[in-house]
């Protein structure tokens, strides 16, 4: 069974493909996706190049979240890049290409994304590190879900209060 994305905080696309590549991991549940996620688009060999992706684009979006900036996770993106190419669109347009696999795609959206600015709107939540699109008009979001995520660390910090 794979997740659901029919979230209201899904990204929108190209970043939901990235956006679902980081929630191939469900951390709080342990079950892990990635593996049926490789095998459907013909990668079941890549497990351990997926794992050291998938890790690495969480970090940063954990970093997006205010967390601890991720220096080894830029390196590990920094390689994966090395496949993809840059073309000019335009006068003033650049994308990113692929003409690779599906982690090469993920890669080079994730690279569009940057380019574009809206990667800073794909966090993980402080609590789960499920990934979210923050569409919060002062880019403030921290939770994945305010009725569960959020509602689990306010009354955690209600409790703490409370003692």
């Amino acid at each position: 069974m794979s997740p659901r994305y029919d979230i209201p905080k899904a990204a929108p696309e190209p970043l939901l493909g990235v956006q679902q590549f980081l929630n191939s991991v469900d951390l709080e549940n342990e079950v892990d996706w990635l593996p049926g996620w490789l095998e459907e688009r013909g990668l079941g060999a890549e497990l351990e190049r997926a794992e050291a992706l998938r890790t690495a684009l969480r970090e940063l979006a954990i970093a997006n979240s205010g967390g601890p900036s991720a220096t080894a996770a830029v390196e590990v993106v920094n390689r994966a890049a090395s496949r993809l190419a840059p073309r000019v669109d335009g006068a003033s347009r650049v994308s990113i290409v692929s003409h690779g696999d599906a982690l090469d795609d993920v890669v080079a959206a994730a690279f569009g994304a940057m380019l574009d600015g809206s990667w800073a709107r794909l966090k993980a939540c402080r609590n789960c590190h499920w990934s979210f699109y923050d569409y919060s008009p002062n880019r403030s979001a921290a939770w994945c879900s305010m009725q569960l995520c959020g509602n689990r660390a306010k009354t955690r910090a209600y409790r703490r209060r409370k003692r």
